[in-house]
């Protein structure tokens, strides 16, 4: 019931920005142009699900991240994977990562609520904004879906520095180690330990715990790895 709720408040903005275009384009051209203006706003959705995801992979790209795009979300919180080139100052990459979708939606939304004052031709492309403006809203607010948190929730985590974020903070700073060209081997056993304690069942748990089956695994230490990728075996079937 609450994702309905908040799809039908992230809804009515794009609507209205629909029945403003639509006005316009009746003023200037007539009725017959308002099924065609309407057509284009449905068929920008996936474009600008493809943008959202595109601002993950770029300001993704500027911090030093690289992005795995899952299947954009067209009516829904998008979702990517991300893995750093490098490690250090991972709060601050991470938030521009996260937040770049966003930018990108909220963009192009400006640019389309700006033509529904264009004369013209010109005044067909305010149909970027309902979409566009409605991806914006359903991933800037901080909420948790069946697929994860929204990017404006991840970036908030990170921000406050939560306990999750610390765990994911730190497996994100040895996945940056290892891209760098370090030995995971070389890397101290108490940085794959000396993190607050989270739920079993968070996903940044899940990862570390992963990392240190690899990690005893990669030192030859089988009692240890066995020990951790048995642990990690448990926590999955139990999800």
């Amino acid at each position: 019931m609450k994702g309905v709720l908040t799809t039908a408040a992230c809804a009515l903005p794009a609507l209205a920005l629909a029945a403003a275009g639509c006005y316009c384009i009746y003023i200037s051209f007539g009725w017959v142009h308002i099924l065609i203006y309407l057509l284009a706003c449905l068929l920008f959705f996936p474009v600008a699900a493809l943008l959202h995801e595109a601002g993950h992979l770029v300001f993704g790209g500027i911090s030093g991240m690289r992005v795995k795009l899952g299947r954009p979300g067209v009516f829904a919180p998008s979702s990517c994977t991300v893995m750093p080139r490098r490690s250090g100052k991972m709060r601050r990459r991470f938030i521009v990562t996260a937040l770049g979708g966003l930018a990108v939606n909220l963009l192009t939304a400006a640019v389309g609520m700006g033509l529904l004052f264009a004369d013209g031709a010109a005044l067909y492309f305010s149909f970027l904004a309902p979409a566009s403006f409605y991806l914006f809203m359903i991933n800037v607010l901080p909420a948790e879906y069946a697929g994860g948190g929204t990017d404006m929730l991840l970036a908030m985590r990170a921000a406050k520095n939560t306990a999750e974020w610390q765990v994911l903070a730190r497996v994100l700073d040895i996945q940056g180690m290892v891209a760098e060209g370090r030995a995971l081997a070389d890397i101290d056993e108490d940085y794959f330990f000396s993190v607050p304690q989270i739920a079993e069942d968070e996903p940044a748990f899940i990862m570390l715990v992963s990392l240190r089956a690899d990690y005893y695994a990669a030192r030859g230490d089988e009692e240890n790895a066995k020990k951790w990728g048995d642990r990690l075996e448990s926590i999955n079937s139990d999800i």
